[in-house]
């Protein structure tokens, strides 16, 4: 759900201009990060664990290609569907290099559009997608405009933040994106502590 504008996130002590844009729908992110698990891609990329953790079903990686190819495919994959999220300079979560250029991937380049849906169990992904439903509904204003967050948020915008991007990853995980994009966990963003912490990280962390 993106909510670039939500008036719920502009409250009287903050700049009359701020607002913060949140997606915690991410299709195409969600779908990697089940292929990656059901597959057993990329494991030497560091990017946190899943929660809730799927079951997977019958999903197997196709014997079509090889799995080298099968990896170099989802990561340039995972790396257009960030790029798509990002303004300018960004680093990919898992991937070391900073990218520069813009992106020019669109809902063509998503993993089912390029490579259809073979080894993929389909009812298990939506029933992974359904136990973090509620997830979705929960409403995070009371945290952003809390008298613990309020003050490092605003402090976030005034650097630049725009964008809060939220992955059902599980522990405490922090990842700028770029200049202007936090992203984080459900159980980060419900919390006003670790959120609050997270936007401090954010706030110093240097992107290059």
């Amino acid at each position: 759900m993106m909510r670039s504008t939500n008036p719920a996130l502009r409250q009287s002590s903050w700049p009359a201009d701020m607002s913060l844009a949140m997606d915690d729908h991410g299709q195409p992110i969600r779908m990697l990060l089940f292929i990656r698990h059901a597959w057993g891609l990329a494991e030497d990329l560091a990017l946190p664990e899943l929660n809730p953790v799927p079951e997977t079903g019958s999903s197997a990686m196709p014997d079509e290609a090889a799995r080298i190819l099968w990896e170099r495919r989802w990561i340039r994959t995972w790396s257009n569907a960030w790029g798509v999220k990002a303004h300018g300079a960004h680093r990919v979560p898992g991937l070391a290099a900073l990218t520069t250029a813009a992106s020019r991937a669109t809902d063509n380049d998503a993993w089912t559009a390029q490579y259809g849906r073979e080894g993929i169990d389909l009812t298990a992904f939506e029933q992974w997608e359904q136990m973090f439903d509620p997830l979705l509904g929960i409403d995070l204003d009371p945290v952003l405009r809390g008298p613990q967050v309020e003050p490092v948020l605003v402090a976030a915008w005034e650097r630049g933040l725009t964008d809060l991007t939220v992955v059902p990853w599980a522990g405490y995980c922090m990842h700028k994106l770029s200049d202007s994009h936090l992203v984080t966990s459900f159980d980060i963003a419900a919390s006003w502590s670790l959120l609050r912490q997270a936007l401090a990280e954010w706030i110093r962390t240097r992107l290059a």
